[in-house]
């Protein structure tokens, strides 16, 4: 019995000599983590006790709480309850990493695989063998992402990471929808993009279609200029059409004024109209009338512009001596008479009739003669007058040769004296009339 008593009494010794010694060895993965005994109701530090690898002695009416911590991780927090029993050796990981992420302005939204965590800083937890990606994004500023890994093969992620966001952020609205978009000659895209100016920098944005004017606009980001807008609208309105011609050196022109040869981009303001003239020597002069307008029908995209071959032209001659009084001396030995015999049979032998013949005063006029072309009538008559002294017999021609320009349905008559203008050219049929006068007469 008295065995027995002293057995139990033992025990219940030993019991209590663990109950009120018992210590724990805690031993940390990283040989420079911290440990920091916490106070038992709140995380403030209560005392630190080592580095690596401490000796914990567990106090009665504690919880206990341990800190364990490394810059760059997450702390691990630890409560050792002395009613409970522990294993002697105590190994704690640090491996989950810890990046203290601050941004400005302080405003921006900071998401972490595309979840919004929050604004101005917050603390990125990488879990081992994991990675995240970071994104700082706020209205009117490019967005600046980053990755961060937590794996032994990548870099290994800084304590502390500051994002500034400088660079600039338009997004362009375009219309229409399928008009390209590119910022200092690198397409982005068609429709909607959104642009980037660099801190410190501008960036010239041209939005083009076919068959449009192009759209440009210059966005800069530099201190002391009017922020760029965070929306922007670029509407094309003014239409382009791409002009070639038929012969390839013709002349175009607009409102008078020739603005090309052979091709021309013609722009046409959007709810108006332009008109272009096409010409050159020896082909029909064309016009055409081009509308940006709802009304009207759209202009092409390009037109090709193929002039008629002028029968006018090829049916005549340049010539020097058109519309002017040339003076034809008659030789000695040739009567007057006779002289304006010869002149009249050689006069009568290019034209039918002869309005006006007067041999006493020298003066003679024949009808016009017309001939009809597709854009042009060319009419021609001869005056015939005295010249020269009065020592000798001289006879004054002059080869009238004039044009009148037809348009469309447009009717022109020989005696619509006011639409007729000399013309430069002598139709190849009076071609050799004045030299044939003055072989003849002189």
């Amino acid at each position: 019995m008295k065995n027995r008593y002293l057995l139990i009494l033992a025990l219940l010794l030993a019991s209590s000599h663990f109950a009120f010694s018992q210590k724990l060895l805690l031993m940390a993965n990283h040989s420079d983590a911290k440990f920091t005994l916490l106070n038992d109701y709140d995380d403030s530090d209560k005392q630190e006790i080592g580095t690596g690898t401490v000796e914990l002695k567990l106090e009665k009416d504690s919880k206990n709480r341990v800190k364990i911590s490394k810059p760059g991780y997450q702390s691990v927090f630890k409560e050792y309850n002395k009613d409970l029993k522990w294993d002697k050796e105590q190994r704690i990981t640090l491996d989950t990493r810890q990046v203290d992420i601050s941004v400005e302005p302080f405003d921006a939204e900071i998401f972490v695989d595309g979840r919004l965590i929050g604004t101005k800083a917050i603390f990125l937890y990488i879990v081992k063998d994991r990675f995240l990606t970071v994104e700082i994004r706020k209205p009117g500023f490019a967005t600046v992402s980053k990755v961060y890994y937590n794996q032994p093969d990548r870099e290994t992620p800084p304590f502390k990471d500051h994002f500034v966001l400088k660079d600039r952020q338009v997004r362009l609205e375009v219309l229409p929808a399928d008009a390209s978009v590119s910022t200092n000659g690198i397409t982005l895209g068609r429709g909607n993009q959104d642009i980037t100016i660099p801190f410190g920098d501008c960036v010239t944005t041209t939005v083009t279609k076919e068959g449009y004017v192009n759209y440009e606009k210059v966005f800069c980001n530099k201190q002391g200029d009017p922020e760029p807008p965070i929306r922007d609208k670029a509407v094309l309105e003014d239409r382009l059409v791409k002009i070639t011609t038929a012969p390839n050196d013709a002349a175009i022109e607009i409102s008078g004024k020739r603005v090309g040869n052979g091709s021309y981009d013609l722009k046409v303001p959007k709810n108006s109209c332009v008109e272009i003239r096409v010409t050159r020597d020896g082909f029909v002069q064309y016009t055409k009338n081009y509308c940006n307008q709802v009304s009207m029908q759209e202009p092409p995209l390009t037109d090709f512009l193929e002039l008629p071959v002028d029968e006018a032209y090829t049916s005549s001659v340049s010539s020097d001596l058109a519309n002017v009084r040339i003076t034809i001396p008659v030789r000695a030995g040739i009567a007057p008479e006779e002289a304006w015999k010869v002149l009249s049979s050689i006069i009568t032998g290019y034209f039918d009739i002869l309005e006006t013949v007067d041999y006493n005063t020298g003066y003679l006029t024949t009808s016009w003669q017309v001939q009809n072309f597709m854009s042009s009538i060319i009419r021609t008559r001869v005056i015939v007058s005295t010249g020269g002294n009065t020592d000798q017999v001289a006879y004054a021609v002059k080869l009238v040769s004039q044009e009148a320009k037809v348009f469309g349905d447009e009717k022109v008559t020989v005696k619509d004296d006011e639409k007729f203008q000399d013309w430069a050219r002598i139709l190849k049929k009076y071609d050799g009339l004045i030299q044939e006068i003055q072989a003849r007469l002189q």
